[in-house]
């Protein structure tokens, strides 16, 4: 290899939070190509133009691909330098923490140590859903992503080695607080991470946390779904009642139309929902409605991992019963969604809620929820 061809090969310095506000000023000012910004920066142009998508706070989700490229780039790209900060910082704060360690899986680890008090050698070798190892468990305890209690093995202060990637990990959370506090003073909006979600949620003690998705149409030989309508399913986590909305299109006015029907019937049973990385979920018409004008906390799961939405990809699974793939959507009425949602709520259900149905619990929880809420509200007005 040429002394040449490393130089061109050494990693360039990540963007700081001054070049990027200096990208945004050179992007929206002065109109500047990607070429021209990466010149003056010292940055490759496929460097800006990833910047410029991870800070891109415009939507045209509902746009073909085809009319996006007939716009001019500066008006289908406004740069924010807040966004763009947000997200890199966030992105590297979870950057090597890997994918392996979900909400379930460290509730199964911190059990098995303090409550039964094996060790993670005992853990690793004869716990069955625990698919790590020993070191990986030592690992998660020592960077705090698991809750252990301080044992023989698991010296309190550690080793100087283990107290500064500790502190480093708090500043960095402290950095990713900050940003994401002057997104929202500033008015904009930020996507929320599964990762950031209240571990209540996951152990599914609280009513009131759904998961969303879309069952669509099969596609056709060229690739094409045979029409554009969709089931949007909604599934209350702890009861696992089953809500369904027929949806015209993907596309971000049908959803939110749909979101509303939804809202309309159970939003004051919501505290936070739960979605995938679709582009019907993740565009910012979408969230702006549901975090904005609802006021509901959305999060959104790790790329490529259905198992985050567990009890939606289940109940997903049975409605296949009334509606098989290969079937279109477009005759379906929102009237025969919900005889076949009332048949599916009205399921006992054996394992996950000990035989009752979900009808049952959600009946019962939700009359719970609204007798807590109208004394919190009793109690504001009292104090005033």
């Amino acid at each position: 290899m040429t002394a040449e061809q490393s130089k061109k090969r050494k990693r360039q310095p990540r963007l700081n939070e001054n070049q990027r506000y200096l990208i945004e000023h050179l992007w929206n000012n002065e109109q500047l190509s990607q070429t021209d910004i990466g010149r003056q920066l010292g940055y490759d142009p496929s460097v800006i133009s990833r910047e410029l998508e991870r800070g891109n706070v415009l939507d045209f989700s509902n746009l073909d691909r085809h009319t996006l490229l007939r716009m001019n780039i500066h008006a289908r790209i406004k740069y924010s330098a807040q966004r763009g900060q947000y997200i890199a910082t966030k992105k590297r704060f979870r950057m090597g923490q890997g994918l392996l360690l979900t909400p379930e899986l460290k509730e199964l680890i911190e059990h098995w140590i303090n409550v039964e008090h094996w060790t993670p050698e005992q853990i690793a070798g004869n716990v069955q859903d625990v698919e790590v190892s020993s070191s990986t468990i030592r690992d998660w305890s020592k960077r705090g992503l698991i809750n252990i209690r301080t044992h023989k093995y698991h010296r309190q202060d550690g080793s100087p080695k283990q107290r500064e990637l500790a502190k480093n990990q708090r500043a960095r959370q402290r950095e990713i607080a900050r940003l994401r506090e002057n997104l929202q003073k500033s008015g904009e909006l930020v996507r929320h991470s599964i990762y950031d979600r209240s571990p209540v949620v996951a152990k599914r003690k609280q009513f009131g946390h759904w998961e969303i998705d879309l069952v669509l149409p099969m596609k056709q030989n060229n690739g094409q779904y045979q029409d554009h309508s969709a089931i949007m399913t909604v599934v209350e986590r702890k009861t696992r009642f089953y809500a369904l909305i027929k949806v015209k299109s993907k596309q971000s006015k049908d959803m939110i139309e749909a979101f509303k029907l939804f809202y309309e019937r159970y939003g004051k049973a919501v505290r936070t929902i739960t979605a995938d990385n679709g582009s019907e979920f993740i565009s910012w018409d979408f969230l702006e409605f549901v975090q904005k004008e609802l006021k509901i906390k959305l999060y959104y799961c790790t790329p490529s991992s259905p198992h985050q939405r567990g009890s939606n990809e289940n109940r997903n699974g049975k409605l296949r019963d009334w509606f098989p793939k290969g079937t279109s959507f477009k005759p379906v009425k929102q009237r025969q969604l919900d005889e076949v949602a009332d048949k599916m709520n009205t399921m006992p259900m054996r394992i996950a809620l000990q035989g009752k149905s979900p009808i049952e619990l959600f009946d019962k929880e939700y009359k719970t929820m609204q007798r807590y809420r109208r004394a919190y509200e009793k109690r504001k007005m009292n104090k005033k």
